[in-house]
């Protein structure tokens, strides 16, 4: 199965709005209640997701959580911390069905409201986005704020963010909508059934790239509803002028080949990159070596080093890092390959890497650093 196609994405819908007429139909109507629920149902839950738990996977209850509308009849779905900190070991737990619970709203008669981006990979780090198709694509600037999600449902115009109606950038992208809405009349212009993917550009929402004092919602997708169809960049940028809105820039270069290396270019800086998308729907994210450095920098941890060791990609990642801190993770890899390497039994060993400073749960920590020790001592 392509689970970037438009016909695995409709089907994984269907999928997705049983679930949520199952569970609404139960009497789950808060998070609490959909915590209880899901434990009950386990097997329901692997046949609705197409999830087939292998050997090491998480179980499928620990990578859906579930979001209410506090006075709406409206629900939304999101994959876990838990499904993006372990699925890059198993592709294969990344189903069609998961991919979409990135914000994807359904309302209590199990009808489809809003359709996010589903999830998408950056180049290399899963097998469809190193195995990329040719032919033509369109390649669109990546921002670097809150991702909001914008319908319209009962007259009501609503922005979520892929996880909660009532989180800060929620309630910050709500309030911009309202006076935006109400200026320029989304009542007549905002097209029935349809998702408008807006970056939420704001001091409040900053990541890494530094926007000063801007403030904006700008438009870096669009939904139809009824059949799950992506608005081509033509398509957005008419959407766009019509709600008065602003559009994330295309890039206007010729090959994968050019962009890549663009990619590398260390004089391009205060930029993320670019979303590529392809004839066949795949989207696949390239960034910018000099932004990686910034998130990596931003992270640099124990757990983070020893994860870049297991996924064989540690290498690669040091070079993305600026000088000062490229010394710095190299003596915390020192750190790590002494607590290793001193004598000892396994247990031994990974009692001496649990000692190291960490910022994830006990347990988190301590199973990477089981999964350290196996992966670099042969019995």
């Amino acid at each position: 199965m392509n689970p970037t196609s438009e016909i695995d994405r409709r089907y994984a819908i269907l999928a997705l709005r049983g679930f949520v007429e199952t569970f609404w139909k139960a009497g789950v109507r808060s998070i609490p209640e959909f915590n209880k629920w899901k434990k009950d149902n386990i097997k329901y839950m692997e046949t609705a997701f197409g999830y087939e738990k292998k050997p090491g996977m998480p179980p499928i209850t620990g990578l859906v959580k579930a979001f209410f509308h506090p006075k709406l009849p409206l629900v939304g779905l999101n994959y876990t911390q838990l499904a993006h900190n372990t699925l890059h070991e198993f592709p294969s737990g990344w189903t069609a069905a998961l991919r979409l619970c990135r914000g994807i709203i359904f309302d209590n008669n199990g009808d489809l409201v809003a359709i996010p981006f589903p999830k998408f990979f950056n180049f290399g780090e899963h097998p469809e986005a190193i195995n990329i198709p040719g032919g033509n694509f369109e390649a669109t600037c990546k921002q670097d704020g809150h991702l909001g999600i914008i319908f319209k449902y009962r007259h009501h115009f609503i922005l979520t963010t892929r996880g909660s109606f009532e989180s800060p950038s929620a309630k910050l992208g709500q309030w911009m909508i309202s006076r935006h809405a109400n200026k320029w009349n989304w009542q007549k212009h905002f097209p029935t059934g349809t998702t408008v993917l807006v970056e939420i550009i704001h001091p409040r929402t900053q990541v890494y790239v530094d926007y000063g004092i801007k403030r904006d919602l700008m438009t870096i997708g669009a939904y139809r509803n009824s059949d799950a169809y992506s608005y081509n960049y033509n398509q957005l940028d008419v959407l766009s002028r019509e709600l008065n809105l602003s559009v994330t820039p295309i890039w206007t270069g010729e090959s994968i080949r050019d962009l890549r290396e663009l990619m590398r270019d260390r004089t391009q800086k205060n930029q993320e990159g670019y979303v590529v998308q392809f004839q066949n729907g795949l989207r696949v994210k390239f960034k910018f070596e000099t932004y990686i450095g910034l998130m990596v920098e931003g992270n640099l941890s124990s757990a983070y080093l020893m994860q870049r060791i297991l996924t064989g990609n540690l290498e690669k990642m040091l070079l993305t890092l600026p000088e000062e801190i490229y010394d710095t993770a190299l003596r915390m890899l020192g750190e790590i390959m002494l607590r290793i390497s001193t004598p000892g039994e396994k247990k031994d060993k990974w009692r001496r890497l649990y000692d190291l400073p960490h910022t994830t749960s006990d347990e988190h920590f301590k199973g990477i650093c089981r999964k350290l020790v196996h992966h670099m001592l042969v019995d």
